[in-house]
């Protein structure tokens, strides 16, 4: 690997001597397939198009009766009229976008991430748990001592309440529905299209968010 990927984007692979044909031959099929898809840009699906369509999006307050039961990846943005709390309203303003979040359903369907998870706060996911924190919230001390997993903090049934309801209020939700590389697509439109709260294989991660979810954890963390 040469100095210049060594310091470039981390997710791009840049090989100073490339694999010969028949060295090609020799490499194991899982680690050609996975050098492959480094080097070559992938071509999104035709379906993707419409996941960011204006046209695609919906109050989050209004989609309990619509999200299908069925794989595929989701977009969360801020509504037209809402307002982040700073710094994080001026970065999405120098981002020129409202998009928040970019995930996929991959493991639950839909239905299950977006009523589930991380719109409703019954199952907590990584986009609640970050907008909470944003929004000025923080776990109750200690909450974590007792579990094993020292990274999902999940906030007071009162302050998930709020959350949930300004959620409502405040955001819009689009989904399309997908049977195969859905993680592959994810990964694509989250380097594209930088969302704000998406912090993994984002070329801009937020350092205020990877901080701000830092002092949750060390909070629900902490001993009284």
């Amino acid at each position: 690997m040469t100095a210049s990927a060594r310091g470039g984007n981390k997710h791009t692979l840049h090989l100073s001597n490339p694999p010969t044909e028949r060295q090609h031959s020799l490499l194991p099929s899982h680690f050609l397939s996975a050098l492959t898809s480094r080097l070559l840009p992938m071509t999104p699906h035709p379906l993707l198009e419409r996941l960011l369509e204006d046209e695609s999006f919906r109050s989050a307050g209004s989609i309990d009766g619509n999200v299908p039961d069925a794989f595929g990846l989701y977009a969360i943005r801020l509504h037209r009229d809402a307002i982040l709390p700073e710094p994080f309203g001026s970065e999405l303003a120098l981002r020129a976008s409202r998009l928040l979040y970019l995930g996929e359903a991959r493991t639950q369907t839909l239905r299950g991430r977006l009523l589930g998870n991380e719109p409703r706060a019954r199952g907590h996911g990584t986009f609640f748990r970050s907008l909470g924190a944003v929004l000025g919230y923080r776990p109750p001390l200690g909450s974590l001592l007792r579990n094993a997993n020292q990274r999902n903090y999940r906030f007071a049934p009162a302050d998930e309440q709020a959350i949930v309801e300004w959620i409502n209020t405040n955001l819009d939700v689009s989904w399309v529905t997908l049977e195969s590389e859905i993680h592959a697509n994810e990964v694509a439109l989250i380097r594209e299209h930088t969302p704000l709260l998406n912090l993994e294989d984002n070329p801009r991660p937020l350092l205020d968010l990877k901080e701000l979810r830092a002092l949750c954890c060390r909070i629900a963390g902490t001993r009284h």
